[in-house]
């Protein structure tokens, strides 16, 4: 399921990789040839323009080994989490989409990460109504507002260099780890800035930014999920 999606992430990311306010691309930025309606036009097994060979989106070369690993290992994971486990194989293949789209013009989509949001609120209540718990599910609902509120005054505090989609995305991604408990929460949101600390200071080095600059934090923040979500696989107990 990873490498499938992995595989038609570039198309759609293609065209929803634009500056904020601005539409979905309706056809090649390079060349004008017009996508085939329809669900055709945003999924699709194609990197490239029929018309003019230009790469449209990023490479499957990164977009399936990527999407297989993450779903696979929080199908590892998670094995025997019931509906959680659902969610959290969702997580892991729109997060592959997000990071492309964050990659390309640091931004994480509205449409998407509010649809994930309520997408993986479902499942956690369903996991609840049939087995779970509905007090790991009121605390879900407080990691992800926990996440939201730390990532959201961080961004506010450091003038653009968090942006408001990362604290978005942290507070989805803070439902899954808060159904396990505050650890996870703490642990996932330290690993994010741990990992997005160490990506800036390689670049930095690198000299592909300035002390001024800022990068994505999207992807810093999906792989700290699913970094947390194998480091606490092998203590779960089977879902009820």
């Amino acid at each position: 399921m990873g490498a499938l999606f992995g595989a038609l992430t570039p198309r759609t990311a293609y065209r929803l990789s634009v500056t904020w306010g601005e539409p979905a691309l309706a056809g090649c930025a390079e060349c004008g040839a017009p996508f085939a309606a329809g669900t055709a036009g945003w999924w699709r097994f194609a990197a490239r323009c029929a018309s003019c060979g230009v790469r449209q989106g990023p490479s499957l070369w990164w977009t399936v080994p990527v999407g297989a690993l993450a779903a696979g290992l929080t199908a590892t994971s998670l094995a025997g989490q019931g509906w959680v486990l659902v969610a959290g194989v969702l997580l892991s293949v729109v997060g592959v989409l997000l990071a492309a789209i964050d990659l390309a013009v640091q931004r994480l989509p509205d449409p998407i990460v509010w649809r994930l949001a309520v997408a993986v609120a479902g499942l956690l209540a369903l996991a609840a109504a049939t087995g779970g718990s509905w007090a790991a599910y009121g605390r879900a609902l407080g990691g992800g507002a926990a996440l939201l509120a730390v990532f959201g005054l961080m961004a506010l505090l450091t003038g653009g260099q968090i942006g408001l989609g990362d604290a978005k995305v942290a507070g989805v991604l803070g439902l899954l780890l808060g159904w396990y408990g505050w650890g996870p929460v703490l642990l996932g949101g330290l690993l994010a800035l741990l990992l997005n600390g160490a990506v800036a200071v390689v670049l930095l080095v690198l000299r592909r930014i300035s002390w001024r600059g800022s990068l994505p934090m999207g992807p810093s923040i999906l792989a700290a999920a699913l970094l947390t979500v194998v480091a606490i696989g092998p203590m779960l107990p089977p879902a009820a």
